[in-house]
């Protein structure tokens, strides 16, 4: 059991970092975004999964991939529930914000995730990819954020 777990937790981790970067940059509309957003929820869901099974083999050594686990499972619920949902917040579109930054941080524990395994577990591994991940998306963010406030005065409201 313990090897099907690492295989599934192996090719999830592939999966996901391959393609966090083309649904990140793929248009925001349906169609790949979508399509490609979807293979990686799965990706994601595969590897937090995992990431318990594992746990349970070694809690004293794989207390910070269980812990990643969570997180990365909880940003993915709440990431998809605002996909799906689209409730109005923040004057109407404000859902694609939470759904940006909860992606966001699921594509920065897949990189964590990465560094920390290549890296056997250095602490710069540890909150380098939340830094510089955290940078880029209160990026995204402010420029999502002005791109609402254009089509708000666009319409007129």
């Amino acid at each position: 059991m313990h090897t099907v777990l690492v295989v599934v937790h192996a090719v999830s981790g592939t999966a996901g970092l391959l393609l966090a970067l083309p649904v990140l940059l793929a248009p925001k509309r349906r169609g790949r975004h979508s399509l490609l957003g979807r293979v990686y929820a799965v990706a994601a869901a595969g590897l937090s999964l995992s990431s318990f099974g594992l746990f349970a083999f070694d809690p004293a050594r794989l207390w910070g991939l269980a812990l990643l686990g969570a997180l990365t499972l909880g940003w993915l619920v709440g990431g998809l529930w605002f996909a799906r949902r689209r409730p109005r917040v923040m004057g109407g579109r404000g859902w694609r914000i939470w759904h940006l930054n909860l992606m966001g941080s699921t594509v920065i524990a897949f990189v964590t995730g990465f560094a920390v395994q290549t890296t056997g577990g250095s602490l710069v591994a540890w909150f380098a990819p939340t830094v510089v991940g955290s940078l880029l998306i209160a990026r995204t963010t402010g420029r999502e954020v002005a791109r609402q406030r254009r089509i708000v005065v666009a319409a007129g409201r």
